[in-house]
């Protein structure tokens, strides 16, 4: 049963996390101004030039993974955040549109259901969405930022995730206590540990159990992301050994020039810089595989992309702003992606894929 009504009142944690919220971004807002920046800089190869210039091209491949973002609402308000989600966000999947990606995902096997957020945990349906959703893919994932995992019925909720076989897709950005905590929040570290803990209770993470326990670490900084093999070693090496913790994969990712860590590029003076990393990492080998080829993002509000950061862009999958009601089928292979030039991002190193 759906129970997220409008106008109710936010989980007493979450009202402590808006005061500080406010305070933060009202620095940001004194160091940069408010407003969003495009990501398309003048003076520059372009990222839709740099393909053509490679003789590349970005079009969809066959649609394997529908990934939904169920809201903005967080209890945290991370540096490197390219959504803004935070504390102080109302924007959360009611149940019509849920109802309507249901609807879609129902008449189109997915190999993979990714139910991604702000913090997926604090939307107080996301126990009937993995109910409803189980089942109509191969695979169903639910990110988590491992404090709000905490923050909630940990116990009842990762009991939901045992008992639908949901893979945990969990932020945990670095070993290290102090850059966790200046990315993400003073006291996460400890939190995210704690939460970990649990999930191996539960049997994530560990051999034999078919739960699978993923972590995703992003820089703490402006420099793009270390060697995916050589830091997962470093990481199953360092947790189990300090805290006993396991898990099966981690995924090394850069951070995406948009929103919060957008704003706090330039407002660090690093933004020219490490947009020239990010050019200059450009990888045409890893275009093939993106992710945006066989992946689509619905919003909260329902309405369709080609990824999770063209959604935080308001970049549309179609010429048009199309919404999930209005869709039979997944785009055709061969229809064209909508790109920007955040979309660097993707296609440095070893890339999103």
């Amino acid at each position: 049963m759906w129970s997220l009504q409008s106008g109710g009142a936010r989980p007493l944690f979450i009202e402590q996390e808006m005061k500080e919220t406010r305070r933060m971004e009202a620095i940001h807002i004194h160091e940069v101004g408010h407003k969003i920046h495009p990501s398309d800089d003048t003076g520059f190869e372009s990222f839709k030039q740099t393909l053509l210039r490679h003789g590349l091209r970005l079009e969809r491949s066959e649609t394997t993974t529908l990934q939904l973002n169920i809201g903005l609402l967080c209890n945290q308000a991370c540096r490197h955040c390219h959504l803004e989600a935070g504390p102080n966000r109302t924007e959360l999947m009611d149940e019509k549109t849920f109802n309507e990606v249901v609807v879609f995902a129902s008449k189109n096997r997915f190999e993979t259901i990714d139910i991604t957020g702000g913090a997926t945990e604090l939307h107080p349906d996301l126990d009937y969405m993995i109910e409803s959703l189980s089942g109509l893919g191969d695979c169903l994932i639910v990110r988590s930022n491992l404090t709000a995992l905490l923050d909630t019925d940990h116990d009842r909720l990762i009991d939901v995730f045992r008992g639908h076989g949901v893979v945990v897709v969990a932020s945990f950005p670095s070993l290290n206590r102090a850059q966790s905590e200046a990315q993400r929040g003073s006291g996460v570290f400890e939190k995210s540990i704690s939460a970990l803990k649990k999930l191996n209770d539960a049997g994530y993470g560990k051999e034999g159990t078919g739960l699978q326990l993923n972590l995703v670490s992003n820089p703490s900084g402006a420099f793009l992301a270390p060697s995916q093999a050589q830091a997962e070693k470093r990481f199953k090496h360092h947790l189990v050994d300090g805290w006993g913790i396991v898990f099966n994969n981690l995924f090394t990712f850069a951070n995406v020039p948009l929103g919060r860590f957008r704003r706090w590029l330039e407002a660090s003076g690093n933004i020219e810089s490490y947009l020239e990393q990010l050019r200059a990492g450009f990888n045409p080998c890893v275009v093939e595989g993106l992710m945006c080829r066989t992946l689509l993002s619905i919003a909260w509000d329902g309405y369709v992309y080609d990824c999770d950061f063209n959604l935080a862009r308001r970049l549309s999958a179609f010429s048009r702003k199309t919404h999930i009601s209005e869709m039979e089928v997944p785009p055709k292979p061969g229809t064209s992606i909508a790109v920007a030039d955040h979309c660097f991002t993707c296609a440095a190193g070893s890339g999103f894929t």
